[in-house]
């Protein structure tokens, strides 16, 4: 892989990452209402679950991956319905500051998952990939080290996009300090939430 093909793929995957989509939202809610290292953590789940759509785009597995879409959707809706139960949940919540210092590992892992949900519950993505790869890179003379770099670039460039929405909403979250404001953060981020679950339902 030359320098070129290599920088030219970084910036087009870090513009797919930074585009504002279900991805993007689902990690700020989770900043805004829960702090940054639950919002952090879906974006870690995030990444992974691309991840694994751009290795099945390497290993050319996209027909394979369209034979078996309903393994997708069905990720999408069980992703969209979390979301939605945490943006109900978000909206009924007493006005209080949670700490996520002590933030237990259960949520933790289920801040993971609802993340890498969403991205394997959009299969359109490995389309993206597969069809990206062969404008910028040359297939035909990739290595198994090429291979690994392309991955780590896609779980590199999430992880960083992801953890600098993360970090910004996390902030957010801070200003949210009295009951009031508290009251309209919960409603907010609910609302949110909510929205973000039906339209990943409905794409």
């Amino acid at each position: 892989m030359t320098l070129t093909a290599f920088l030219a793929y970084c910036i087009a995957v870090t513009l797919a990452a930074a585009t504002p989509g279900p991805a993007m939202f689902t990690v700020i809610t989770n900043g805004v209402s829960h702090g940054f290292v639950r919002a952090f953590i879906a974006g870690v789940g995030v990444a992974a679950g691309d991840a694994v759509l751009v290795t099945l785009a390497l290993l050319g597995l996209v027909a394979l991956a369209q034979t078996f879409e309903w393994v997708f959707l069905l990720l999408k809706y069980a992703g969209a319905a979390y979301l939605i139960f945490l943006g109900v949940k978000m909206w009924r919540a007493a006005a209080t500051q949670s700490s996520e210092s002590q933030a237990p590992h259960g949520r933790l892992s289920r801040s993971f998952f609802l993340g890498a949900s969403i991205a394997l519950g959009n299969p359109k993505a490995i389309l993206f990939h597969a069809s990206i790869m062969p404008l910028i890179l040359n297939l035909n003379t990739m290595t198994f080290a090429d291979g690994l770099l392309v991955v780590a670039v896609v779980i590199s460039v999430n992880i960083l996009t992801m953890g600098f929405y993360a970090a910004l909403a996390g902030r957010a979250s801070g200003w949210f300090r009295t009951p009031r404001r508290m009251r309209l953060m919960n409603r907010f981020a609910g609302s949110a939430m909510i929205g973000t679950g039906a339209l990943i339902a409905a794409r």
